[in-house]
């Protein structure tokens, strides 16, 4: 007898799935922020891949600050 779990593997691999050819944006029209930069014209788009890096300059904060 076969077990659930590979009865439903050999169902899904012969199952013919159908995908959209295009990608949904679930982002851009929900979010106050990225339509706001979109509408200024201050979103850069870039060829994506798995992650987008972009080094960052920072420095220590010299202040002290003293208990009493």
């Amino acid at each position: 007898m076969a077990t659930p779990s590979s009865t439903f593997t050999e169902m899904v691999t012969t199952t013919l799935r159908e995908h959209p050819s295009e990608v949904a944006d679930a982002v851009s029209n929900h979010n106050a922020l990225y339509r706001r930069l979109a509408s200024k014209s201050r979103v850069t788009k870039v060829d994506g891949g798995y992650e987008i890096v972009k080094p960052l300059e920072y420095a220590e904060n010299a202040t002290l600050i003293l208990a009493a």
